[in-house]
């Protein structure tokens, strides 16, 4: 078991970091992450990310540019799964099997879109999921674990350009 549990919110956010909190409170909630250092591309909106942890571990931070407030979060999975992991519907995100993870999220009743396999997406709770890349891969290139996860706000996959 991980030392540090986050808890997805599904549609509010990430432990106590909420969509829609403006730069200052959320920098206050990503310090308890690691480092906060600024992540904006040049001309974007702002983004903000963790360093320190774990050398592969880190929280991103979107902002929506006409508000300044907390539009997404994106979490990647650390080398070492027992320093944090990421509690999605009552499951380690990182430290479970994704395709146990898939299931576990279809017995609940959740719809998963899968045409992408390496970017399954639940539209209805807005979540994304990458397994592209990692250590540990099957015979179709797949990583056995999620190597990160991606929560915005109630209705982001109905947004056009979106998923």
């Amino acid at each position: 078991m991980a030392e540090r549990i986050l808890e997805v919110h599904i549609g509010a956010g990430l432990d106590d970091l909420r969509f829609d909190m403006d730069e200052a409170q959320v920098r206050a909630g990503l310090a308890t992450y690691g480092n906060v250092v600024d992540a904006t591309a040049p001309g974007g909106a702002l983004c903000l990310r963790t360093e320190g942890i774990d050398e592969t571990f880190s929280v991103y931070a979107a902002f929506k540019a006409a508000t300044g407030t907390l539009y997404t979060l994106e979490i990647w999975r650390p080398s070492n799964i027992r320093l944090i992991d990421v509690d999605v519907f009552g499951t380690l995100l990182f430290a479970t099997p994704a395709t146990q993870i898939l299931d576990r999220i279809t017995e609940l009743g959740h719809r998963v879109d899968a045409e992408d396999q390496w970017h399954p997406i639940l539209p209805d709770a807005s979540i994304g999921l990458d397994r592209e890349g990692g250590d540990d891969c099957d015979d179709d290139g797949l990583a056995r674990y999620f190597q990160s996860i991606f929560i915005a706000p109630p209705g982001y996959y109905a947004r056009p350009g979106c998923g």
